[in-house]
């Protein structure tokens, strides 16, 4: 158990999640680390050597597939992939949080730390034609295209903390403050967040 702060962030695709996360670590002087830091925080670890495949999938290219697969022996215990790869993520963000206090984004981070007393746990959101307009502007799509990607980024979304917790992501009984970053934009939302934070960390 720790009694240092730990931010965790989960959002839906087009919220500006991200945007958020990055003013707030800006403005508490606090690392932000999202999947790719996690991953390559494994391998400055020393946790693992990446794997190289040829001819292997898209998984056995990717980071989190190379920290599993050398972590871990395939098929040992009777682990699944995902167990492997929910496993090894876990333990890497365990360590950086040993580091000091952070800001952790998706990754199901709020079940992860949930022993943790001072980790504060936020859930953005925002109505889908808003974010329709984001994405539709950030990655040069038609609405149409742009609501598919969103569409299927929050069900992967869902399905990953789905499997690794006894939650329901985006419910808000899962998280200290749900929040609509439509109303205030990225700025004045992650200024509402910060005050919350200080609120909570003066009790």
């Amino acid at each position: 158990m720790n009694n240092q702060l730990i931010v965790t962030i989960s959002r839906q695709f087009g919220s500006s999640g991200h945007q958020i996360a990055e003013i707030l670590a800006k403005e508490l002087h606090m690392p932000l680390f999202d999947k790719d830091d996690i991953a390559q925080a494994a391998k400055d670890y020393g946790m693992y050597t990446k794997v190289m495949s040829e001819n292997g999938s898209s998984l056995t290219n990717s980071l989190l597939f190379s920290l599993a697969a050398n972590m871990y022996t395939l098929g040992q215990n009777g682990l699944s992939f995902e167990q492997q790869i929910s496993m090894a993520e876990e333990e890497t963000m365990r360590n950086l949080a040993k580091e000091g206090p952070c800001i952790f984004i998706g990754r199901a981070a709020d079940a992860v730390f949930s022993d943790f007393p001072n980790r504060v746990s936020f859930f953005v959101h925002a109505p889908l034609d808003w974010r329709v307009q984001r994405i539709m502007k950030q990655y040069d799509l038609t609405e149409s295209k742009a609501k598919s990607m969103i569409k299927q980024m929050d069900r992967k979304r869902a399905s990953y903390y789905s499997e690794r917790t006894d939650n329901t992501w985006g419910d808000a009984k899962s998280y200290h403050m749900s929040i609509d970053s439509s109303v205030l934009g990225p700025n004045g939302t992650a200024q509402q967040i910060l005050s919350f934070l200080r609120a909570r960390t003066s009790k």
